[in-house]
């Protein structure tokens, strides 16, 4: 999908003002005259004074090359792209989610203070950044299903691509559609702009688009209720998802929890004897 446009024909003036300082603070800091960067830029020495005293506004393209000409950071070019009217470039590339993976991993405590129910990051590329011992111990039970699964690191399009998460989950199609959902009503947002089609295309054409895209733009939070089964327990898991932004887009929070009062003690029960401690 294409990013957010922008609300009207022309920035306001307290938003081309906003910008203007910004422009020209970069362009000072890199010491760097009018003439050099209009030239760099492509753009009339005119246009970029007028762009710098806030005469007028900036075409999200023109932002892009001055912030690419400037060698603006990446956080800082979207901070450019905002205060001219504009959606931040939500484009990130792997050197980036590898660096805030590594940075997730210090709220490892947190997750585990979840115990004794499943918590974890997703990253981007749908591979599982970090989780509590209760999600590692589930992830090996769905390995004792399915002895091909790979759970280091687990690829969760693994999961909804072979189906492998039917055995424990009876509503499975409900929840695919679900995530879908949430997936499209981020757009454009960084947390699934570029790495959407990679899920798509993981799963069954039926599950792609449809009735999912329609619930993405009615549904008003990431909540996915999960029928779960294994044996004789059998309960309902309330999944809560939890996106984050800026840096560390792309990366999500997903917590499990019973779905009711009634699911609590099984619940409870079963993941404490994944963990052995019952």
């Amino acid at each position: 999908m294409a990013s957010r446009q922008r609300a009207g024909s022309g920035a306001g003036p307290q938003r081309a003002s906003e910008f203007g300082t910004l422009l020209r603070h970069w362009r000072r800091s890199r010491s760097i005259s009018q003439l050099e960067l209009a030239k760099a830029a492509k753009v009339s020495t005119r246009h970029l004074s007028f762009l710098e005293t806030g005469r007028c506004g900036p075409s999200r393209s023109t932002v892009l090359e001055l912030a690419r000409v400037l060698a603006i950071p990446r956080s800082e070019t979207e901070r450019l792209l905002i205060v001219a009217g504009y959606a931040g470039d939500w484009t990130r590339g792997a050197a980036d989610s590898e660096a805030i993976r590594g940075q997730l991993g210090k709220i490892s405590h947190l997750l585990a203070a979840h115990d004794p129910f499943p918590a974890l990051i997703t990253a981007p590329d749908w591979t599982v950044a970090a989780q509590n011992r209760s999600a590692a111990a589930l992830f090996a039970r769905l390995r004792e299903l399915a002895p091909e699964l790979r759970i280091d690191p687990v690829d969760l399009r693994e999961l909804f691509r072979e189906r492998r998460l039917a055995p424990l989950v009876a509503n499975l199609r409900e929840l695919v559609q679900s995530v879908v959902a949430g997936l499209y009503q981020l757009e454009p947002d960084p947390a699934s702009f570029g790495h959407t089609p990679a899920f798509l295309d993981a799963l069954p054409p039926d599950d792609r688009g449809g009735i999912s895209i329609e619930r993405g733009a009615g549904s008003a939070v990431w909540q996915h209720a999960l029928r779960f089964r294994d044996g004789s327990a059998a309960f309902s898991l309330e999944l809560l998802s939890l996106p984050f932004a800026a840096g560390a887009a792309g990366f999500a929070l997903v917590l499990g929890r019973p779905a009711d009062e009634a699911s609590s003690a099984p619940a409870t029960r079963y993941f404490r004897g994944l963990l052995g401690e019952t």
